[in-house]
């Protein structure tokens, strides 16, 4: 989940003035007319049939909402802590997420219905488990967990069993994503200190990088052709595009500022992502080749994490 950027959970280096932003957005009541403006928000949203799934500041602490069409509404809601990072079973009635503790430390994986209801806990103890990501026949989550030291990847069944640990590198590895014929994973990996692109096999076997140039986030294309990744740099963050054997690298978004936390719409005709032009983390789309972008969200509050709803 891209929420280590201003939750201390990875201790990455990342740009500093996205803390400032998620606690202060002075600017954004100011400009949230221009960034709907600017994106195209008169025309009809991508994947509109599709709900969205995305974290936000919004009314508090750090919890799931869903929006499809019109106001966001609240899900996955702690009496406790915050709830981070969405990601929808395949039918799309539930959604894997990270849970903290009452102090906003200590993640766990959970699962909850996604019309509501009580979150239930599939892992547990003092580490730090986050960045679920449910598998193509609905079988098993992968997550980044801090219970061995480093971040490594393992899976867990979305009742929680079957816990299994897929990677022993001794540094971070984190952000794991499916390939939509369950057969691998995509994943950033810290090896030899930087964040880059790697694949491996669904059992962690076979573990190679994709590219040389730093990156994190990797979001694997509905047609299994592409891989959608948030560029790492010290100035700043843009959203890449890459075949999934790591060839034909090229820029996807250009904006002021950062653009992070890539995702596929269900079609393959849209990739949302988070920008940070004006202020405060609004979700935004781009279709594949770079044209009609626009705000899927533009107000005061900071946003994150987006998922699109699967098509059923």
């Amino acid at each position: 989940m891209i929420f280590h950027r201003v939750l201390p959970i990875h201790r990455e280096s990342v740009p500093r003035s996205r803390l400032t932003l998620l606690i202060v957005s002075l600017l954004a009541t100011a400009v949230a007319g221009v960034i709907a403006g600017g994106a195209g928000a008169s025309q009809a949203a991508p994947a509109a049939a599709n709900a969205i799934a995305f974290t936000s500041e919004r009314g508090g602490p750090l919890q799931i909402f869903i929006r499809q069409g019109g106001r966001p509404i609240a899900i996955a809601a702690p009496k406790h802590g915050m709830s981070v990072a969405p990601d929808w079973s395949p039918n799309g009635s539930k959604l894997a997420l990270a849970l903290s503790d009452a102090s906003g430390q200590d993640f766990d994986i959970g699962v909850v219905p996604a019309d509501g209801g009580p979150i239930r806990r599939i892992t547990s103890g003092p580490a730090w488990d986050e960045e679920p990501s449910w598998s193509p026949d609905g079988r098993w989550i992968a997550f980044a967990s801090n219970r061995t030291g480093n971040f490594e990847l393992y899976v867990v069944r979305p009742d929680g069993t079957g816990l299994r640990q897929l990677t022993r590198n001794g540094c971070d590895d984190t952000q794991p994503d499916w390939s939509p014929d369950g057969k691998s994973l995509v994943y950033a990996s810290r090896v030899n200190g930087k964040p880059r692109i790697w694949r491996m096999d669904a059992d962690g076997a076979n573990r190679r990088p994709l590219a040389k140039v730093l990156g994190s986030a990797p979001a694997w294309s509905p047609d299994g052709r592409t891989v959608a990744f948030q560029s790492e740099s010290d100035e700043a963050a843009h959203i890449m595009l890459m075949d999934a054997d790591g060839r034909n690298l090229r820029q996807l978004t250009d904006e002021i500022g950062n653009q992070t936390s890539p995702a596929w719409s269900p079609d393959g005709q849209w990739v949302a992502y988070i920008s940070d032009p004006f202020g405060s983390y609004d979700v935004l789309a781009v279709r594949p080749d770079g044209t009609g972008r626009r705000a899927l969200t533009a107000d005061v509050w900071s946003d994150d994490t987006p998922a699109f709803r699967p098509t059923t």
